[in-house]
């Protein structure tokens, strides 16, 4: 080992002035020349340097390097680079587990070789120490690992990584600053915020925050301290290591001499609460080297708090430390002008944001809250230009198999949300209101309400033979998810479907060619009638389309517009379907331009109302007796109805009073989704997988709903007769029913079952609607859904007193020692109790039968399903890929 060189440090240290850090005498060689990343920065930092890469190695691969200044030789041994090449400097581009054995190479055939820049990161902290070792041996001064490399702008020489990034010359301006960072492109980003401020640099050095630091920031320091260009250090540090506090203690201890300001940016407080490392391997917090620590050595040693850009002269000569790298500059600015001293030329640009992409979204922001949109530096501005133009959100694909960009479920509370939005949120809204929500992602305009409702009340006018499907399937005693499979595979992806899907993308594709975000401009279709004709092929002439003209002129939208000019002045096919397409590009035309959705989901919008339509109209009862749902099928209800009234008159055979109707859309909402775990959206969501249309993803919602799922509020109404006596008369809204007697007969009941199931080594039938598996384990549990909803109806007046039986059932099972703790009442049981007492006066009348009345316990909870399934299907569709919802082989078994 070389006697060491400097003196204050107990270890070899060849570099005593950063001048030599890299120099225009250096020669170069780079490992592992022609891959992916040295492919793309090797010949930049060539020619910035002029040429100072003599060769490269790439194990069998010999060849050239081509770079605009000549040709680098390619060798595919490092053996035949050092016999024909002179080099004091290696850098390495190797994967992890090669790299100490390229370095082990490099010593071992070059005995000139001073320095050694490691590009690579994740070392193991192993070959890092045996990196140090061999290095220290043999006298060579190591940057890195995970460095991306070293630079001087005053020498104009760049070895190793891509500071500067692709013009160096550029951004490397000559100056009086010099820049150690934990981060590589950081020590980029800092040289162009210091030349706002008129601060130019001297020498870069990427240290790399792998867990040991090579070249660390005491050697640095004495090295800045040594160069005589350098007025003042930028210290870019992250948590993780003690480097800056050994440093700082050598200092003032007096081991080395350091006059020169320190602007110290101190990063990661996020970090404190982790235990292990993030991002960078040596990031690591909770052993007195986090944030925070650093923080406390700097002011320390500086003497002062935090810089502070609203009071900047709270510096001290010896400088200051920032918490974000924007402070930097004008910290410096403030050191520099505490010390009385110069910037190194007039300030250039500044930090002001300059916005390439803008959109209000039509809000009337303060003026402070205003920032004009800049042109973008070529070739950004073409790819921004084509970008603006286009419509819609663009979902990253990616494995779905688990995962949801859709709904969610509430670790703490368990109450599901779709879209951001708590499903006893959603409750409120109507069942309308709601289908739009689920696709839109937003909520619907108060004014677009009657248009929703007349394109589902349109499309659920269906043919009657698919009422008479339904019944042979019923016949067949299919259950009424098995029945709506029938229709919906028959009715596939029809012509309707086609050309509405067809219809929507040219409206979307004009509004492109136009160039139309700004929804409250005004056009004047009249002047882009060619471009309208060219796109659409359109002949002369008028449309029937007088059914919608009252709606149509209802809004002052320009999509609706758009609609009522090309219907008044061309002959258009399927009017009806046209016109419901352009009603529909209107309601959903704010989402698309908000970016809520793609132009896939606005292309199939049509589809999905259709398909959510077609399932809420046959989950009709009794289709035979009910006359509203027959006039409705043929157009000749007279009634303008919310959609929502309509599949309660259709499933019920009864028109609601308002009461009724809270009850009904409460009840739907608040079975909208239980997250993407559930059968029922795994269902839809592994038939998008399988590449299936759209109307198939409901029949695989449709396939994985059933008795156990779903059908729980069926077995729940069957429960509720048998417990209350099915000669009983009364008013469940206004009669005093004393429901803890019927409940402690029900619980005593339960019991002598249990008993004696138990007897006789057999299983029991639990009660339905109770001891939901997530809530319990407490001596009290409680579903957060069922208890929102309980008392926001207690709150309205509303009773029932099928539910106050199931609250008081939970108590006396716990009162008569049957159960250890109080079960949840969970929604199944809402279901239940809901559908019972809105069907009850129909019970009692001979209306509808037992049989029936379950039914309508079923399609109720397929109601609020099929809307919630929606929103994954096109969740899916979208950001999905082919078959992601397979099951690895490694999670399979065998079982014997």
């Amino acid at each position: 080992m070389l006697i060491n060189k400097c003196k204050p440090f107990n270890s070899y240290v060849g570099i005593t002035d950063l001048q030599q850090i890299a120099s225009k005498d250096d020669k170069v060689l780079v490992m592992n020349i022609l891959g992916n990343e040295s492919r793309k920065v090797t010949p930049v930092s060539h020619v910035y340097s002029g040429g100072n890469i003599v060769a490269g190695v790439q194990y069998g691969r010999p060849g050239v390097m081509k770079t605009p200044i000549g040709d680098i030789p390619v060798y595919s041994r490092l053996a035949d680079a050092v016999a024909k090449h002179a080099f004091n400097v290696g850098v390495i581009y190797l994967p992890p587990t090669a790299v100490y054995h390229a370095v082990a190479e490099l010593i071992h055939y070059n005995k000139k070789l001073k320095k050694i820049v490691i590009v690579t990161e994740k070392l193991s902290a192993k070959d890092q120490m045996q990196i140090r070792a061999i290095a220290q041996t043999n006298s060579i001064d190591v940057f890195g690992a995970n460095s991306l490399g070293v630079a001087d702008a005053w020498n104009q020489v760049r070895i190793g990584g891509g500071l500067g990034g692709d013009k160096p010359d550029e951004l490397l301006v000559k100056g009086s600053v010099a820049i150690h960072s934990n981060s590589g492109n950081f020590s980029t980003t800092i040289t162009e915020y210091l030349k706002t401020q008129g601060f130019g640099t001297t020498t870069l050095v990427s240290s790399g925050k792998d867990t040991i630091i090579q070249y660390p920031v005491a050697e640095f320091l004495y090295a800045a301290q040594n160069d005589k260009r350098t007025k003042a250090v930028v210290l870019y540090i992250e948590p993780g290591g003690f480097y800056e506090k050994v440093a700082l203690d050598m200092i003032q201890e007096g081991k080395f001499h350091f006059d020169k300001p320190i602007i110290a940016c101190i990063t990661g407080h996020w970090k404190a609460k982790l235990s292990r490392a993030v991002g960078h391997a040596g990031a690591l917090a909770g052993s007195n080297d986090d944030a925070a620590s650093k923080e406390k050595w700097f002011k320390e040693f500086l003497g002062v708090d935090a810089f502070d850009p609203n009071n900047p002269d709270a510096v001290s000569t010896k400088g200051v430390f920032v918490n974000s790298i924007q402070h930097i500059p004008v910290a410096m600015k403030a050191v520099f002008d505490k010390r009385g001293m110069q910037t190194d030329f007039a300030p250039q640009g500044n930090l002001d944001l300059k916005a390439w992409f803008g959109n209000d979204f039509g809000l009337q922001l303060p003026e402070d809250l205003q920032h004009p949109l800049v042109t973008a530096l070529s070739p950004y501005d073409k790819e921004i230009e084509r970008v603006n133009k286009a419509l819609g959100a663009v979902f990253l694909r990616q494995n779905m198999r688990n995962a949801s960009g859709a709904s969610t479920m509430d670790p703490k509370t368990h109450i599901a949300e779709l879209h951001g939005k708590k499903v006893t949120d959603l409750a409120k809204n109507s069942y309308e209101e709601n289908i739009y929500f689920s696709l839109a992602k937003m909520p619907a305009q108060k004014q677009d309400v009657a248009l929703i409702n007349s394109v589902l009340n349109h499309l659920s006018q269906v043919p009657e033979s698919y009422f008479e499907l339904i019944k042979q399937a019923e016949e067949n005693d299919a259950t009424p998810n098995q029945a709506l499979m029938t229709v919906l595979a028959l009715n596939g992806s029809n012509d309707k479907i086609e050309y509405a899907q067809k219809i929507v993308q040219k409206f979307v594709q004009l509004y492109i060619d136009l160039n139309l975000r700004d929804l409250s401009q005004i056009v004047d279709w009249d002047t882009h009638k060619t471009v309208i004709e060219r796109l659409f092929e359109l002949k002369k002439g008028s449309a029937n389309t007088s059914k919608w003209n009252d709606l149509l002129d209802a809004s002052d939208s320009n999509a609706l517009s758009l609609v009522k000019y090309m219907a008044k002045n061309y002959e258009v096919k399927q009017a009806e379907t046209f016109v419901i397409s352009g009603i529909l590009f209107h309601l959903f035309l704010p989402a698309l331009v908000k970016k809520k959705i793609s132009q896939d989901t606005m292309t199939d919008v049509y589809a999905y109302f259709n398909q959510i339509a077609l399932i809420s109209i046959l989950s009709t009862t009794e289709y035979q007796s009910n006359t509203f749902v027959k006039d409705h099928i043929k157009g000749e209800s007279d009634k303008q109805t919310s959609f929502t009234e309509t599949i309660f008159e259709a499933v019920f055979n009864y028109e609601p009073d308002a009461i009724s109707l809270k009850e009904f859309s409460t009840l739907i909402g608040i079975t909208l989704t239980n997250g993407p775990g559930t059968i029922s959206a795994k269902g839809a969501k592994e038939s998008v997988s399988a590449g299936n249309r759209i109307a198939t993803a409901f029949i695989g919602f449709l396939a994985n709903t059933g008795l156990a799922h779903g059908g729980n509020g069926f077995v729940g109404i069957q429960y509720l007769l048998d417990s209350f006596g099915k000669q009983v008369d009364f008013e469940p809204a206004t009669a005093n029913i004393e429901v803890q007697n019927i409940a402690n007969k029900a619980a005593t009941a339960f019991a002598d079952a249990k008993k004696q199931a138990k007897s006789k080594g057999g299983s029991y039938e639990r009660i339905p609607g109770i001891n939901h598996p997530v809530f319990k384990g407490k001596p009290v549990n409680i579903d957060p859904r069922e208890d929102y909803i309980y008392k926001q109806f207690a709150e309205a007046g509303i009773r029932n007193p099928f539910w106050d039986f199931y609250k008081e059932l939970v108590q006396a099972l716990r009162r008569q020692k049957v159960t250890k703790n109080v079960y949840a009442v969970n929604i199944d049981a809402v279901i239940a109790t809901i559908s019972l007492k809105l069907m009850w006066h129909l019970y009692r009348e001979n209306k509808v039968d037992e049989k029936a009345m379950q039914k309508i316990g079923f399609s109720l909870f397929l109601l609020g399903r099929t809307v919630g399934v929606a929103a994954e299907i096109d969740d899916h569709r979208n950001r999905g890929t082919a078959m992601d919802t397979r099951t690895p082989i490694s999670e399979t078994r065998f079982v014997m």
